[in-house]
């Protein structure tokens, strides 16, 4: 029996989706360049209400040219928030998978410090301390000269990149649920990762932030790596229970699409519920014809049965005491009683219009207090807008009738003598 009898294959045919096209050879290629770098990472975690699963595996084209796996993720447990990164080390650099371990390893430290010390992510100066990250771990390990360059950053990043270079994008997931779901920033931090969310229930999963413009009759490969400027694209979205969110590089983004072909579907379908992690790495390594990058993807799951805390309390104005109604005609005048009547009233009446003072008064700001604790009635026809000019004879007079009328509500319920007192109208304030 030969190693190409399908009982010795390394691959099985079935795992595929669509048509999986010719699976090429793996070749053993005498070089340092694999050296510490696994043909396949595994990872697996429960946290509460959420339950991860990442793996990144090196694709067919690279198996084939014995090169390394250059796609590299990391994932950091804080007290206040899980961190994930995802790094796709850009392949015309030989020691891109330096970069890319390195860029993820040190987003999840810096991302997490940052949090733990501020509550939030600086997602720009982030990225301008990975970029230095990167080159001073290309010059520890001497695969850039660039000691005589060493007070020129920008040099240094010239001399790197032709080297090693790496796509970033990283996500902070807040441990602690609110009313609104579980908070979640994404950070596109340099070249076409994407990140995808799935609603609980549903069987698609939608781009969320990132990946390729692939709409058009051609797609650009080009990329803006690290090191190097960036400018990182930042998504806030909320994850409710039963929901999906995937981080991945494009080697599974691009088949992915715009999540309405057959190979999102399947995916979606395989994924309604967190699979096992042997299962997953199956997913993963999924066969698909003219897709053969290296794969790498961390999905995190909420779990149904989350239950999300109650909103907060909003801070309602404070209604007048209905003892207020006892008070002076004089407050009545001012504006007390439209307010007083209405926390008594079960249907709305005519006192419950913004009554301004028509009578000299001096507390202009209470008048103004009173029509805001009535809402914004302004668009009224018969209204005056608290603390401005009276629009005429007419309004004031039935500014005047709305007075009278809270009045005798009063006087109906509580079987009071009220004492309207003189009329205003003969020296109207404006």
């Amino acid at each position: 029996m030969t190693t190409t009898d399908a009982g010795w294959s390394p691959f099985d045919p079935a795992n595929a989706i669509g048509d999986p096209g010719r699976q090429p050879e793996i070749r053993c290629v005498s070089s340092d360049l694999n050296v510490g770098t696994a043909d396949t990472a595994l990872d697996f975690l429960s946290l509460g209400a959420l339950e991860l699963r990442a793996c990144s595996t090196r694709g067919w084209s690279h198996r084939y040219k014995g090169n390394p796996r250059q796609d590299a993720y990391s994932i950091l447990v804080g007290e206040d928030a899980l961190v994930i990164a995802v790094a796709d080390g850009v392949s015309e650099g030989p020691h891109s998978h330096v970069a890319a371990d390195t860029a993820a390893r040190a987003t999840v430290k810096l991302a997490a410090a940052e949090m733990a010390k501020n509550g939030v992510v600086d997602w720009e100066l982030l990225a301008r301390r990975v970029s230095l990250r990167i080159v001073e771990e290309a010059e520890y390990r001497q695969i850039a000269s660039t000691s005589e360059h060493a007070a020129d950053i920008n040099e240094r990043v010239r001399l790197v990149r032709l080297k090693m270079s790496t796509t970033l994008i990283a996500a902070v997931l807040r441990r602690s649920p609110t009313h609104l779901g579980i908070q979640v920033e994404v950070s596109v931090i340099a070249g076409d990762s994407g990140a995808f969310r799935m609603l609980g229930g549903s069987e698609a999963l939608t781009q969320v932030s990132g990946g390729k413009e692939l709409g058009g009759l051609i797609s650009s490969t080009s990329v803006k790596p690290l090191p190097g400027p960036t400018s990182p694209e930042v998504a806030t979205i909320q994850l409710q229970p039963g929901d999906l969110l995937l981080l991945a590089t494009d080697g599974l983004g691009d088949p992915l699409g715009d999540g309405t072909n057959d190979f999102s579907r399947e995916l979606a379908l395989r994924w309604g519920t967190p699979p096992t992690a042997d299962r997953f790495m199956s997913d993963i390594n999924v066969y698909r014809r003219s897709f053969d990058d290296d794969r790498t993807a961390v999905a995190v799951w909420v779990r149904p049965e989350l239950v999300l805390p109650d909103s907060p309390p909003v801070d309602l104005p404070v209604e007048s005491d209905p003892a207020a109604i006892g008070g002076s005609v004089e407050q009545a005048d001012q504006g007390v009683v439209g307010n007083a009547v209405t926390s008594i009233a079960a249907k709305p009446t005519p006192a419950q219009v913004v009554v301004p003072a028509v009578a000299g008064g001096e507390d202009e700001d209470a008048d103004s207090d009173a029509g805001a604790r009535s809402g914004d009635l302004s668009d009224q026809p018969d209204s005056v807008s608290p603390g401005g000019s009276a629009k005429g004879t007419d309004d004031i007079v039935a500014v005047i009738d709305v007075v009278r009328e809270a009045r005798s509500f009063r006087q109906d319920i509580e079987g009071a003598e009220v004492n309207e007192g003189p009329s205003d109208a003969a020296n109207p304030t404006t």
